[in-house]
């Protein structure tokens, strides 16, 4: 079963209403032509509207499947979701699959009544738990998201040409851009649940919200792992392995405890001499990305007037900053050591994320049948690297 058979079961249920409709309007006009009376202008207005109404419906419909069921899918309600899938897990549907396709990372839903709180369905919380376990994806990566998993190229430029000043009837100067590319694949990221059968038959069990929380955040912290410090090998390639060291510290400057002590460029100064490596053009999309040991460190530095660099956001939900960019706590960067990159800096949409959409969300009574337990594997496909060898720079801690 996917997600679109309830759309299937829908669609039929409004054609039927689109029949009934009709008959209604035909049997009308027979009784009309019967009593030898013209139809009344209320009888006139009131089928038409029926029509309309049913049309509209239809239309609605057929345009959401044609974009991939979307459409249809927001429409429905999270009781209904919740009904489908839990018909799922039951094992009451014929399909062993259920396709989760979301185009962007968050549901998209319309807010007819802002004080009224909505419920998030299956397909938003799992996403919601992958971007909110991922601090790469939260820094506003490229992402591509496809249907299908074969291996991309992505051109990129690596060097501009140059406009140039050319006198009236003057030859023109060729200046031609250097072009190369990027190949991102579709590497496998996989999540095995067991369930026992009472938890899902008792309806007490928010048997939604634990599948999305826990299988959302197992591939969120993988993959986020990947896209930081992966090795490109049956895995996604981490930026802190292929983006520019900026700046190293000297040596012996305390690297081993901290942000250097001593030395031409300490404390504050690391983040500014950062900051100032990227171009111009890419430091007000920048984010600076940490492990949380390293954020301790940054919250302590001073200026030269003694006022903390550090600024809280101001609004909930939103990150703090340093330099008035923010900042993102990763546990996948290293911590500050002897010769490591502690400290990202840069537009993060020079990595690319490539997502392989549907996720796969599928079920086995029998892998476990022993122990009574239903088995659930979550399959995601995705793959990441470094785009832009200019948009992100990084620190590097002495050697000793």
């Amino acid at each position: 079963m996917t997600i679109n058979m309830s759309v299937n079961e829908t669609h039929d249920k409004l054609w039927a209403q689109r029949k009934d409709t009709m008959d209604k309007a035909r049997a009308l006009a027979d009784k009309s032509d019967e009593e030898n009376r013209a139809m009344t202008e209320a009888e006139v207005r009131n089928g038409e509207a029926k029509a309309r109404a049913a049309e509209e419906r239809i239309a609605t419909l057929v345009s959401g499947r044609n974009t991939g069921g979307q459409a249809a899918v927001v429409a429905a309600t999270f009781e209904q979701q919740s009904l489908e899938l839990r018909r799922f897990m039951l094992g009451q549907s014929d399909s062993r699959s259920y396709e989760l396709a979301l185009p962007n990372a968050v549901e998209r839903r319309v807010l007819t009544d802002s004080s009224a709180p909505l419920p998030t369905g299956f397909i938003g919380q799992l996403y919601k738990y992958l971007v909110d376990t991922s601090s790469v994806r939260q820094a506003n990566p490229y992402v591509i998201a496809t249907q299908s998993g074969e291996t991309m190229l992505i051109p990129r430029s690596t060097a501009e040409g140059a406009a140039v000043w050319t006198g009236e009837n003057a030859a023109l100067s060729a200046s031609d851009p250097t072009f190369s590319s990027v190949t991102v694949g579709a590497f496998k990221l996989a999540k095995l649940i067991q369930v026992s059968s009472e938890l899902i038959q008792d309806t007490g069990f928010d048997v939604i919200g634990f599948m999305a929380e826990h299988a959302g955040r197992n591939l969120g912290i993988a993959s986020d792992t990947a896209y930081v410090a992966g090795t490109g090998t049956n895995q996604p390639t981490g930026f802190v392995g292929t983006a520019t060291v900026a700046l190293t510290a000297a040596t012996g400057t305390g690297s081993t405890t901290g942000l250097p002590t001593s030395g031409a460029v300490i404390g504050a100064d690391v983040l500014i001499e950062l900051y100032h490596s990227v171009l111009p053009q890419y430091r007000p999309r920048g984010s600076f990305v940490m492990n949380d040991s390293t954020v301790k460190a940054v919250r302590k530095l001073k200026d030269t007037t003694g006022q903390y660099i550090w600024q809280p956001a101001l609004v909930a939900g939103q990150p703090d900053t340093v330099l008035g960019r923010p900042v993102y706590a990763d546990p996948n960067m290293p911590a500050i050591g002897v010769s490591v990159k502690p400290i990202a800096f840069g537009d993060f949409g020079g990595y690319v994320i490539r997502d392989v959409t549907p996720v796969r969300f599928e079920r086995s009574d029998d892998f476990a049948f022993g122990t009574d337990l239903v088995s659930f594997r979550a399959i995601f496909r995705t793959d990441g690297k470094q785009l832009d060898q200019n948009a992100i720079k990084l620190y590097q801690t002495a050697a000793s």
